[in-house]
C-alpha cells in the first residue's frame, strides 16, 4: 500500500497487471483475483487462459457423468472471457449417448471460443468413431488441431484458413476426404497423420506445408500401398511399424527424412519383399541432406 492509502498495484497499467495475471498457470486462480478491488473485478476477462480437461480409463459411469457435467459447467463460465487461446479434453470412455456433448465441446471450440488451439483425443473402446460435426469445419482462427478417434466427413468445403499444424489420429482416411481438408487449409506447414489407413496416395501441392510425419500406417489387411507425393516438403518423418510399402513418387524439396519405422508385412517369409521396400525407399532419400535412420533400418540394411 502507498503512503497516502492508495493501491500502488493496481496504478499499474492494465497491460502490466495482465502480464502479472498470464503468468499464473490456474485459471482459476486468475479469476480469483477479481475480488481483490473494483480495479481488478473484469480484469480476469481479459487474460488469456489453457483449458485442459482429462478422463483416465476405468472409471465409473457416474465418474463419467460427473466428468461430462463438470466440463460443461466449466465451459459455460469461461464463455465471458475474451481470450481462451488452448482448449484441451481427453474423453477416454466414448459412447453414442454422449455424441451432443462431444458436439458442445467441438462449438465451443469452434464457433464461440474460436481458440488457436483445439485438441480433442477421445479414446474408443471399439471401431466406432466420433463423427466430426459439420460446423466445425469452418472456422478461420485456429492455428493448431490434433483429432484423435474423429470421422471426418465434410458435405463440403474446409475452410481452416489460419491452420498452421494438423495432427489425425486413428482414423479411416479417404482420398476425398484428405484432399477437401488439405485444398482448406492453405496455410498448413505442418501435417501429420498416426495410425491411420484406408488411404493409398497423398498428394500435397501446398507450397507451404514443409513437413510430413507419418506414424503407424496401415493395418496390415488392405493397406499393401502409399504413395506420396510431397514437391515442397523439406522434412519427412517415418515411424513406428508401416503395415503396407510406402512409395515417395515426388519429394523434390526433401532436405531432412528421418525413418524409424520398420516394414511389417504380417509374415516370417515376408522379409525379402520388407528388405527390397526399404532400400526402394532409401533410394528415394539420395538427395536429403540429413538422413537419419532407426535400429530396424540399418539391421536390414547391413
Amino acid at each position: 500500500m502507498a503512503v497516502d492509502g492508495g493501491d500502488r498495484l493496481s496504478d499499474l497499467p492494465e497491460s502490466i497487471l495482465l502480464y502479472i495475471l498470464s503468468m499464473l498457470s490456474d485459471g482459476k486462480e486468475v479469476v480469483r483475483t477479481s475480488v481483490l478491488s473494483k480495479r481488478w473485478r473484469f480484469l480476469w476477462k481479459s487474460v488469456p487462459v489453457s483449458l485442459s480437461f482429462s478422463l483416465p480409463v476405468d472409471r465409473s459411469e457416474n465418474e463419467v457423468l460427473d466428468f461430462v457435467s463438470s466440463t460443461h459447467r466449466e465451459l459455460h463460465y469461461w464463455r465471458s472471457c475474451q481470450k481462451v487461446e488452448k482448449f484441451w479434453v481427453f474423453f477416454c470412455i466414448f459412447e453414442d449417448k454422449f455424441v451432443k456433448d462431444v458436439d458442445l465441446w467441438v462449438y465451443f471450440a469452434t464457433q464461440l471460443a474460436n481458440v488457436e488451439e483445439f485438441v480433442l483425443g477421445l479414446f474408443c473402446l471399439n471401431e466406432q468413431r466420433y463423427e466430426f460435426p459439420q460446423f466445425g469445419y469452418k472456422n478461420t482462427s485456429l492455428r493448431n488441431l490434433v483429432l484423435q478417434c474423429c470421422a471426418l466427413n465434410p458435405s463440403g468445403s474446409v475452410n481452416w484458413s489460419s491452420l498452421v499444424t494438423l495432427s489425425i489420429r486413428e482414423l479411416k482416411l479417404t482420398e476425398g476426404v484428405m484432399e477437401k481438408v488439405l485444398s482448406g487449409c492453405p496455410n498448413l506447414e505442418c501435417l501429420q497423420l498416426d495410425y491411420f489407413w484406408g488411404i493409398h496416395r497423398i498428394e500435397i501441392s501446398n507450397a507451404k506445408l514443409r513437413k510430413l510425419i507419418i506414424i503407424n500406417y496401415g493395418t496390415g489387411v488392405n493397406d499393401v500401398l502409399l504413395e506420396i507425393f510431397a514437391p515442397y516438403v523439406q522434412t519427412l518423418q517415418l515411424i513406428g511399424p508401416c503395415h503396407g510399402e510406402i512409395c515417395l513418387r515426388n519429394v523434390a524439396s526433401l532436405v531432412t527424412a528421418a525413418f524409424y519405422s520398420e516394414f511389417d508385412f504380417g509374415g516370417g517369409d515376408e522379409f525379402q519383399k520388407e528388405s527390397s521396400c526399404l532400400k526402394q525407399l532409401l533410394r528415394s532419400f539420395a538427395r536429403v541432406e540429413n538422413l537419419e535412420l532407426g535400429p530396424w533400418c540399418i539391421e536390414v540394411y547391413s
